[in-house]
């Protein structure tokens, strides 16, 4: 959804977000600036390399057991135990930082780029505002997808931002205004299932309806689309690189999580313990 922020306050700058590249054909990650996924990754090889190294010692060179089956089983649940803090802790910080990630692609990618535009094009933005707002709302769709598709060509940033924000805000109304249809419409059918009276719709001003509910499934997708168009060109080269390489850090967070619950089921035996639970039941074949 679009944000609804003023012309005229003070452009809030957009935080550089350093790149991170993973080496999937080798399993290693190379980082630049970013020690929290570097420290994350190296902790579950640690605990993992850790974990086999302790698992080996409880048996012997001969390969019978050290200790009893009931020890041997108390010590394998402890390792593990120790195993498990550490990759839930990496799988939290994975999470975390997919989470905050995820938060500024939508940012970058869905909200008011008003921090990309210069004083300058913030001073005629805002002298803009009144009638491109009014254009937005009463024109029909299809003038306003050629202004949208003008726009874009032509290139102003100030015009292209005032578009962005008023066309985004008449998509919101008008999906809010099919959802309450739709509500309406369903308590109406649940009505007359039951027998009793058959609610009416409430009467929509003709200003309502000319700003929100007047668009078409198809009209609401490609003003999406070209207010979508409208902001990437608003930020700029620097907006799409910086989207890019927030898209970037996201997919080795979570290729960070991916190999902690990889390890994790290395070391739980995940699959062993499947296969066997199968040929038990007699659903596995090879």
């Amino acid at each position: 959804m679009t944000t609804e922020s003023t012309p005229g306050t003070e452009p809030t700058s957009t935080a550089t977000t350093t790149t991170a590249t993973p080496s999937a054909s080798s399993g290693v990650f190379e980082f630049s600036n970013d020690s929290e996924l570097t420290g994350a990754f190296i902790r579950v090889g640690q605990a993992q390399a850790t974990f086999e190294r302790q698992q080996k010692a409880l048996t012997r060179p001969d390969g019978l057991l050290r200790y009893s089956d009931a020890e041997h089983a108390e010590r394998l649940v402890a390792l593990r135990s120790d195993f498990d803090r550490v990759v839930g802790d990496v799988q939290q910080t994975a999470d975390e930082l997919i989470t905050t990630h995820t938060r500024t692609l939508r940012s970058l990618t869905e909200g008011d780029p008003l921090d990309a535009l210069s004083m300058e094009q913030l001073t005629k933005a805002t002298q803009q505002a009144g009638y491109i707002r009014e254009d937005a709302f009463s024109l029909p769709p299809t003038e306003l997808v050629a202004r949208c598709q003008e726009a874009l060509r032509g290139g102003d940033v100030p015009t292209m931002y005032n578009l962005s924000r008023y066309v985004g805000s008449r998509l919101d109304a008008s999906a809010r205004a099919q959802a309450a249809g739709q509500e309406q419409a369903m308590a109406a059918r649940a009505s007359a299932l039951m027998g009793g009276p058959v609610a009416t719709t409430p009467t929509t001003s003709a200003a309502s309806q000319d700003q929100a509910g007047d668009l078409t499934l198809a009209e609401r997708q490609a003003l999406s689309e070209l207010v979508a168009d409208l902001r990437t060109r608003v930020r700029g080269t620097r907006g799409e690189q910086t989207a890019e390489a927030t898209r970037t850090k996201m997919q080795t967070a979570l290729e960070v999580k991916a190999a902690a619950r990889a390890a994790h089921d290395s070391v739980h035996d995940t699959k062993g313990r499947l296969e066997a639970h199968q040929r038990a039941s007699g659903r596995y074949s090879i």
